[in-house]
C-alpha cells in the first residue's frame, strides 16, 4: 500500500527550511522530493505528520497561513495517491520525475519562459504571501516579513496607477532612465515624500534584479547611479523619563480604551520592541532567571532574532496587571489613541519639523504629541538607556540590532543631551589630566 510522509529537515529552528515529500509504496519505491513550501522546523513534527499544537503566531506566520498549508499538503497527498492508483491500473512505472510533474502541477508552477513584468509582479507577490518564495539573510532562507509584503503591493498599486495615467503597459526593457523621470514626477505631481518615492524606487529595483537573476530580461539600467534611491532624513522623536512618568501617572480608569492603549504604549517603551513584537507578549514570553529577576524571552518576527529583556519594576507593574497577556489593540488605533494621551499628559511643546512636498522644502512647527506613534517606543527605549550610561553593545542586545553604526544612527539625542551628558565627565568638571610621559 503506498503511503506518503511529510518531512522537515533542517537543526536551524529560526530559519524557514524547505518541505520534503516521501513517497513509499512497499519495498519497490522509496522516492523523496521537494515540494515548494517552506515553513520553520520548530512548527513542524515528522513523528505526527502534522503542526505542533502550540506555535507562537505573528504577522509573518499566521494561523491562516497555517490552516491554507493544511489544506494544500492534504489535496496535493488525495491528488498523489489517486493518480497513483490510475497509473499503478495501467501498469505505469512509479518514477520521481512522475511524481515532480504531478506536485508542480498542484502547485500551479507556471511556465515564466515568456512571463512580462506585470505578471512577474503578480506571481512575485502571490509567492511571499505563500511563503513559497523566501530570501537569504545571513546564509539563512527566511520568509518575507508582513510588512515587506505590504510594501511590495502598495508598489503594484502605484506601478499600475502609473500604467493607466500613461496609457501602456510597461514591461522589463521599458524601464530606462527616461522612465525613471517620469515615475518620479508621478510622485512628485501627488505631493508624496523623498521616502515615499525611494520605497517604491527601491521595490522597482528589486523586482527588476531578481527577475533578471531568473533569466526573464537582461536589463541593466536600474543598477546604473542615477536610477537612485531618493531618501530624506525623516524627523522623529523619542520621550524623556519625565514624559513617560507623566503618561504613566495620567488616571484613565474612566476610560478603558485609553487606559489599555496607554499601558501597552509604555511596554512597549520599557522593552524597546517593535509594535509586532511587544504587542504579542504573553506568559510563555516571562521567565524568571537564577539569580531571581524577571526577565522578556521572545524572538523578533521581523529579524527572527532572539532577545532577552530585563524587567524593570514599571514594566512589572503594568505586566502584572493584564496576568502577563498583552492586551489587544490594532496598531492604527494605538497610534490615534498615544497621540491624545500625549496631549493629556502636558507634551505640546512644538517641534520644528521639515518636509519637502512636490521636491520642495517646507517648514512647520507641530505639537510633540501629534508625533507619537507606536515606533516611538522603540527609539524612547534604546535612547533612555543610551543616555543611561549603559554600554552601547549591551542595549543592542535587548533591541536586537545588528551594528553600532546602525544602532547610533536610529536613537535619538540632541546635541543639548549630549552637550549635557559631557559636562559631567572630568575633562569638562576641570579634573587635571595627567600627561604621558
Amino acid at each position: 500500500m503506498a503511503t506518503i510522509k511529510l518531512l522537515v529537515k533542517s537543526d536551524k529552528k529560526q530559519s524557514l527550511a524547505t518541505m520534503y515529500l516521501r513517497f513509499i509504496n512497499g519495498r519497490e519505491t522509496d522516492i523523496i522530493v521537494p515540494i515548494p513550501i517552506k515553513i520553520y522546523p520548530e512548527y513542524w513534527s515528522n513523528k505526527s505528520q502534522a503542526f505542533k499544537p502550540k506555535i507562537v503566531f505573528d504577522d509573518v506566520f499566521t494561523e491562516k497561513d497555517k490552516v491554507k498549508i493544511e489544506n494544500k499538503l492534504r489535496t496535493m497527498k488525495n491528488n498523489i495517491l489517486n493518480q497513483f492508483n490510475e497509473l499503478a491500473g495501467s501498469g505505469g512505472t512509479i518514477t520521481k520525475d512522475w511524481l515532480k510533474s504531478i506536485i508542480d502541477e498542484h502547485h500551479n508552477k507556471p511556465g515564466t519562459q515568456n512571463e512580462n513584468l506585470n505578471q512577474y509582479i503578480n506571481r512575485f507577490i502571490k509567492e511571499v504571501e505563500s511563503g513559497e518564495r523566501t530570501y537569504v539573510h545571513n546564509n539563512e532562507s527566511k520568509r518575507y516579513e508582513y510588512s515587506t509584503i505590504k510594501n511590495f503591493k502598495a508598489f503594484k498599486v502605484q506601478f499600475d496607477l502609473y500604467q493607466q495615467d500613461k496609457r501602456v503597459k510597461l514591461n522589463f526593457n521599458d524601464i530606462n532612465i527616461d522612465f525613471y523621470d517620469q515615475f518620479v514626477q508621478f510622485f512628485l505631481k501627488k505631493s508624496y515624500s523623498p521616502n515615499t518615492i525611494g520605497r517604491n524606487i527601491k521595490n522597482l529595483k528589486t523586482l527588476m534584479r531578481l527577475s533578471r537573476d531568473e533569466g526573464l530580461h537582461s536589463n541593466t539600467e536600474t543598477d546604473r547611479k542615477k536610477f537612485k534611491v531618493l531618501k530624506t532624513q525623516v524627523q522623529n522623536i523619542y520621550l524623556t523619563e519625565s514624559e513617560l512618568d507623566r503618561i504613566s501617572e495620567l488616571d484613565l480608569s474612566d476610560n478603558k480604551v485609553l487606559e489599555v492603549a496607554r499601558d501597552v504604549f509604555l511596554i512597549g517603551c520599557y522593552t524597546a520592541q517593535r509594535f509586532s513584537d511587544y504587542s504579542k507578549i504573553g506568559p510563555a514570553n516571562v521567565r524568571q532567571m537564577d539569580e531571581g529577576f524577571k526577565v522578556i524571552d521572545l524572538i523578533q518576527s521581523k529579524t527572527r532574532e532572539r532577545v532577552i529583556i530585563p524587567i524593570r519594576p514599571e514594566l512589572e507593574e503594568i505586566l502584572k496587571k493584564y496576568d502577563y497577556q498583552v492586551p489587544h489593540i490594532w496598531e492604527q488605533k494605538l497610534n490615534l489613541h498615544i497621540k491624545k494621551i500625549g496631549a493629556m499628559a502636558g507634551i505640546t511643546e512644538k517641534i520644528e519639523v521639515e518636509e519637502i512636498k512636490g521636491g520642495l522644502k517646507v517648514k512647520k512647527w507641530v505639537p510633540k504629541n501629534e508625533m507619537i506613534k507606536t515606533h516611538t517606543c522603540r527609539r524612547t527605549g534604546c535612547t533612555l538607556m543610551y543616555l543611561a550610561g549603559i554600554p552601547t553593545i549591551d542595549v543592542m542586545k535587548v533591541s536586537g540590532h545588528k551594528t553600532e553604526r546602525e544602532f547610533l544612527n536610529y536613537i535619538k539625542v540632541s546635541k543639548e543631551e549630549t552637550a549635557l551628558s559631557l559636562s559631567k565627565h572630568p575633562y569638562f568638571m576641570g579634573t587635571k589630566l595627567k600627561v604621558v610621559k
